[in-house]
């Protein structure tokens, strides 16, 4: 039955869960589809206007991130006492569907949805946000076999009272307990939660089922924190021994004992689902500049750089190329914190035009530990040059990349 949510029609569901069901809806206003997802009522009588506003606050946060394996955030508010959301509609199945139709998954196929769920996790977590609820029902997967991970925010949004743990909270259902991280279920989430998330999603989809599935959620709480993880090989023999351990150090009880990051998750994860890199001609002016510039000339290659963005029609990449020259010409005249700015906007654009792994990534990043060297931030430069270690490993023996951070961790170590 269809009906209105302000400006909003509701047109037919979508899904529901946990936390709330989904619609498919048109925005009168904007004159677009639209995915419309209406919060549960938490149950907490008189405090909903302290959840409403813990709601509203994590949508703004989350509105903000701009990534392509995130469905962009149009609106959020509350509608006669019901709270929502309004997000881009993405096309494709939800992964959950995906494991229902076809069972496991190819070793790298399944890595590779890792890979990207870990992508999409690594921004993330740069911009200071936990999603807190991974699970095969939060991932979509869009006709191009892209990934697109819902709900960042819902979760904290919804969070349990102080005092109460978030097994026995009024929202937390078992379905969320099979992929919840031992110490997100006593109230104590952190970036390594959603890795640990990961991990059992990974597991899943190379098992076929989660690595705990039976009993009551604080059954399944006792058996994430105390019980060992069965061996993915009791479900299915072949699995390369590398993917296994890393499973398995996803699925680490003490959050610290898990891998560093997201981001080298998502590195190590290219050994068994190499990301594909876009080839395509560049502009010549693009060469032309970077020659003048090794050739000592910054001052004149910006102003070639400044050039070429001044055309139009400059395809994307070549846009960011040119962004890319004209900050390391500006570092060449001494402004390297102008530059270290500038470059970290042209990442953001690269992320969404390219995957991790891209060489033009791969450069970018580097380029930017080179500069947080120079500005004297080497804890910060050596992090990044870890991560950056562990995908230039992959890369073929002759590629100029290899080893070249891990050189240049060696250089600081000795500097220190």
């Amino acid at each position: 039955m269809r009906r209105s949510l302000g400006r909003y029609e509701l047109t037919h569901e979508l899904g529901r869960g946990g936390m709330g069901v989904v619609w498919a809806a048109y925005d009168r206003q904007q004159g677009r589809e639209v995915a419309l997802k209406v919060l549960s009522n938490p149950g907490y009588g008189s405090e909903l206007s302290t959840t409403e506003r813990r709601f509203l606050r994590e949508a703004r946060l989350t509105g903000r991130l701009n990534h392509t394996g995130i469905p962009a955030v149009y609106d959020h508010g509350s509608h006669d006492g019901e709270l929502f959301l309004v997000m881009e509609r993405v096309p494709g199945k939800a992964l959950d569907s995906v494991l229902k139709e076809e069972g496991t998954l190819g070793i790298e196929r399944a890595a590779g949805v890792a890979r990207k769920i870990a992508d999409v996790l690594a921004y993330a977590h740069g911009q200071g946000v936990v999603h807190r609820d991974l699970k095969p029902s939060n991932v979509m997967v869009t006709p191009a076999d892209g990934i697109k991970v819902l709900d960042f925010g819902v979760a904290a949004a919804l969070e349990p009272r102080p005092g109460e743990t978030r097994f026995t909270a009024a929202n937390a259902t078992p379905g969320t307990v099979i992929y919840m991280a031992p110490e997100q279920a006593v109230g104590k989430t952190e970036p390594a939660s959603d890795l640990y998330s990961l991990g059992c999603l990974l597991y899943e989809l190379l098992a076929g089922r989660p690595p705990f599935t039976d009993g009551s959620p604080f059954m399944l709480y006792h058996q994430h924190a105390h019980e060992p993880v069965p061996p993915l090989s009791s479900h299915r023999p072949g699995i390369p021994a590398g993917l296994k351990r890393l499973v398995e150090s996803l699925l680490e009880k003490e959050p610290h004992n898990r891998p560093a990051s997201a981001g080298e998750v998502r590195a190590l994860l290219e050994a068994w689902a190499p990301a594909r890199s876009a080839s395509r001609p560049a502009h010549p002016g693009l060469a032309e500049a970077a020659a003048r510039r090794r050739a000592g000339r910054p001052a004149q290659a910006l102003d070639d750089f400044h050039a070429l963005l001044a055309l139009t029609g400059l395809e994307p990449l070549d846009v960011l190329a040119a962004r890319t020259g004209a900050a390391l010409c500006v570092a060449d005249l001494g402004r390297t914190r102008e530059a270290l700015e500038e470059l970290r906007h042209v990442l953001a654009g690269q992320s969404g035009l390219l995957s991790a792994a891209d060489p033009i990534v791969l450069d970018t990043r580097y380029e930017i530990a080179v500069l947080l060297v120079r500005t004297g931030d080497r804890g910060a430069a050596s992090e990044l040059l870890r991560e950056l270690a562990l995908q230039e490993s992959a890369l073929n023996a002759g590629d100029d990349r290899h080893g070249r951070s891990s050189g240049l961790l060696r250089r600081l170590s000795r500097m220190t």
